[in-house]
């Protein structure tokens, strides 16, 4: 039996009070000061959670690994610029020892670097490409768990970056289900477009290859994409 309350669910008005707030520092401080300062504890919790080997192996465990103001903050900040939803994701697959938390902290902050979206594609790619390296299923569980929990607090508008990512690393762990979070994602994608565009522009140019042709030539045969 579980014995930790899961963090209540954060309602569609407070998740806009803390998302117009983001906008408001990006545009008075910059994009790269507002991001670190709005990232700093709940990246660091992320990827701490993400390194935990503990997590999950008996019934002692929270059910809900991040924090309901870490889970609203990542929320936020993928739906807001795709080099969170990019790192987050590079984060999942690829160990610190390769990508750093510093580097990834500085490419969300700087996602249009030349050397910061060389460096996330290399070790993106590689991961990918190169047979030889297995995927961490210690590491892309909690990862995977940890999208799940965003999506069990945020409103539904703010699940399809976490969908995305489930997606990718489902498809690299080799499980079915991968298909049904990308169908999931595209329908909620759809929605959301045709509500509104993205508020940081300068963020929203930014792709590091990851777009709907991408990853449907990932999950090739499919029919359908992640994003």
């Amino acid at each position: 039996m579980k014995t930790i309350d899961e963090p209540m669910p954060i309602c569609e008005a407070e998740m806009e009070r803390l998302e117009d707030q983001l906008v408001e520092d990006c545009k008075s401080l910059g994009m790269a000061e507002s991001i670190r300062d709005f990232l700093q504890e709940p990246f660091s919790e992320w990827m701490d959670e993400l390194a935990d080997e503990s997590s999950g192996d008996d019934d002692s465990s929270p059910e809900c690994r991040l924090s309901r103001n870490g889970a609203g903050a990542l929320a936020i900040a993928m739906q807001q610029t795709m080099a969170v939803r990019d790192a987050l994701l590079v984060s999942i697959i690829v160990d610190e020892r390769r990508s750093s938390r510093d580097f990834l902290m500085g490419f969300m902050a700087n996602p249009t670097l030349p050397g910061n979206t060389r460096h996330l594609e290399e070790s993106l790619n590689g991961s990918f490409r190169d047979a030889s390296r297995k995927p961490d299923t210690k590491r892309c569980d909690n990862g995977v768990n940890m999208m799940f929990d965003i999506i069990g607090m945020v409103p539904e508008r703010y699940h399809v970056q976490p969908l995305a990512i489930i997606s990718y690393v489902l498809w690299w762990m080799g499980d079915e289900r991968a298909m049904l979070c990308a169908m999931r994602a595209l329908a909620l994608d759809e929605i959301v477009r045709s509500r509104r565009s993205s508020l940081l522009r300068g963020a929203s140019s930014y792709r590091t290859g990851m777009g709907r042709r991408d990853i449907s030539n990932t999950l090739k045969g499919s029919g359908t994409c992640a994003w």
